[in-house]
């Protein structure tokens, strides 16, 4: 890859030693608000929540553990005679919803020897450290109440808390034969407790979970409690992570930071319900950023909602809208149904069996090219080119790019989507499925499929630990001469004066995309009408791409423009990738940015 940047080479080395801390889109609808019914890159065809054996090609990059309390253990092992104990974490009840992503591990597996996750750029995501748990015996404590007192103090904790613990009781009403009272506990208060000598109380040998960088890609880490890994790497590579190995992500926190910030801002502007972002590399599928907003402090992962925890760029299917007319329209290109100088003719509405299909706003018949017709995001004009091409050779392509199936990505809870069989397209789907309507994708496959239009026709296998990625270059998809033309198609939606996609020029920079409104469904009802999903994907340069970039937002309240609310998003985490993994500009102009004349209340 031309420009990869690492940075902070000495640092870097630290911690790899261990020693470092659009209505566009709802022309296809009838005007009751009917919601046509679903039907039930590199190598895929992996059924969703199964383990990848990739997981357990994680390169192994060194061990490095952080030692906190090596002759606290020491003493602590003396003192419990080789006991085995169970570790005990609370609050992580709820974090059991998505079973898909998680994975069981061993009850007394050495939490202390376990690897650390490691960023792209050397930086520890998440580590462990040695620490102590207090363990009680309740049966053989002789003053309840003196030793809670005692032990409260040094844990700085309510009396009454840890004396319920000293005095719990089994099944049959016995005072137990073991309490956990504390985890976690750092080695200067386990000194303590040990000191004060008190009858059924003891310090074990713990190990504590910990996430340096708090809420950073929480939900592609996942998270290790007590008796479970929860989602992200820590499931999906569980066996490398467990044997000692660390995994180095693909990941770069930088990047990271700048996705997750930019999402924030994004919400918050524009009243937001939640939003995702990815940024991959084009060739071969490496994850560079990968965040859903709202996030959660992984240190404190059982205050997180069910909702927070999970990673909607997976397990999130939702109908693309005008995002998916690239695929319309490279599958007809590739097919010769249509060629870049094509022409149709345009009027604002069509029928199709029984529905009316509209452009987003009304307009006189237009004389359009194929060019025209992507960069104005008319969906009359693609549905004229899918009905030139054929349902049968559209349900294809769709299959070739890899919807309704797994990416392969090297993490567990991955949804599929739907995407109707030919054979149960009704007459109306030619209509609505061109333009992303009656068919589901998630944020990862949609990422996937425009990785094979930008690098040349190849399907990628997207992954996020170095080692994950295939042997063997993707299978062709479409030519590399149809790629050639959609990119520049695409680059006319960014560039071209009718283009809707304007608000994500770079300076310096070309750039191709597509913006994206699709309205949701109601789940209640079954109708349309339940808010916006507002998008953008592209990548750089636009004919010689090394990223994309992908924003996905859920039901903004400002507008539902994918061009206002996703494009300036898109623009800021692009123009940042570019410039910090030193890509060099393929553009001598200089001029910023697009001004977005429809912040104001305007009709796009």
């Amino acid at each position: 890859m031309k420009g990869r940047k690492r940075r902070g080479a000495e640092v870097d080395a630290r911690y790899r030693r261990g020693r470092g801390g659009d209505p566009r889109e709802t022309g296809g609808r009838t005007s009751g608000g009917e919601v046509v019914e679903l039907a039930g890159r590199g190598r895929r065809g992996r059924s969703s929540g199964t383990k990848p054996a990739a997981g357990d090609r994680a390169r192994a990059v060194g061990r490095g553990r952080v030692r906190l309390a090596v002759g606290v253990v020491a003493v602590v092992c003396l003192s419990l005679g080789g006991r085995a104990v169970q570790l005990s974490v609370a609050g992580e009840g709820d974090a059991g919803l998505f079973t898909t992503e998680h994975r069981r591990v061993a009850a007394f597996e050495d939490r202390a020897e376990r690897g650390a996750i490691l960023s792209a750029d050397g930086r520890q995501l998440a580590t462990s450290l040695e620490a102590s748990k207090i363990v009680a015996t309740p049966y053989q404590v002789e003053d309840p109440r003196a030793a809670a007192e005692a032990l409260a103090g040094v844990l700085d904790e309510e009396v009454a808390g840890v004396e319920e613990k000293l005095t719990r009781r089994d099944e049959g009403g016995a005072l137990s034969g073991y309490s956990v009272v504390a985890s976690g506990v750092e080695p200067e208060k386990s000194r303590e407790i040990l000191d004060l000598a008190l009858p059924g109380v003891s310090v074990a040998p713990d190990a504590e979970r910990v996430y340096p960088n708090g809420a950073l890609a929480s939900q592609t880490l996942g998270h290790l409690g007590a008796d479970m890994a929860y989602g992200g790497v820590e499931a999906s590579h569980e066996e490398a992570l467990k044997s000692g190995d660390d995994v180095e992500l693909t990941l770069d926190t930088a990047v990271q930071k700048e996705l997750e910030g930019t999402l924030i801002e994004t919400v918050k502007e524009h009243e937001a319900k939640s939003a995702v972002g990815i940024v991959m590399r084009v060739d071969d599928g490496a994850v560079v950023g990968m965040a859903n907003v709202p996030g959660y402090d992984n240190n404190e992962f059982g205050e997180a909602s069910g909702e927070a925890q999970r990673n909607r760029a997976l397990t999130d299917p939702y109908e693309p809208g005008s995002t998916f007319k690239a695929f319309t329209m490279a599958a007809a290109i590739e097919e010769g149904a249509v060629t870049e100088s094509s022409a149709f003719v345009i009027p604002d509405h069509m029928a199709v069996a029984d529905r009316i299909i509209n452009d987003s706003e009304p307009h006189e018949t237009l004389t359009l090219d194929t060019g025209d017709i992507l960069a104005r995001s008319s969906n009359v004009g693609t549905v004229q080119v899918a009905q030139a091409l054929g349902g049968e050779k559209l349900a294809e392509y769709i299959d070739r790019f890899g919807f309704g199936k797994a990416t392969g990505v090297d993490l567990w809870g991955e949804d599929v989507g739907i995407v109707p069989p030919y054979e149960e397209w009704s007459g109306s789907s030619i209509g609505n499925i061109p333009i992303g309507q009656g068919l589901t994708v998630t944020p990862m496959q949609l990422a996937a499929g425009y990785a094979a239009i930008a690098n040349g026709g190849l399907a990628v296998t997207p992954y996020v630990a170095e080692g994950s990625e295939p042997e063997d270059a993707g299978r062709r998809v479409i030519s590399e001469n149809t790629s050639s033309i959609v990119r520049g198609m695409l680059q006319g939606v960014v560039d071209g004066e009718e283009g809707t996609g304007e608000l994500a020029r770079i300076p310096g920079y070309s750039v191709a995309g597509k913006t994206g409104t699709a309205e949701k469904v109601d789940p209640e009802t079954g109708l349309y009408g339940g808010g916006f999903f507002t998008s953008f994907v592209g990548f750089a340069p636009a004919q010689d791409p090394e990223y994309l970039t992908l924003v996905l937002v859920d039901d903004p309240q400002t507008t539902y423009w994918g061009e206002v609310v996703a494009a300036p998003a898109f623009q800021k985490v692009m123009s940042f990738t570019l410039s910090y993994m030193n890509v060099p500009p393929d553009r001598k102009d200089a001029a910023g940015p697009a001004t977005n004349q429809y912040a104001a209340g305007g009709s796009r």
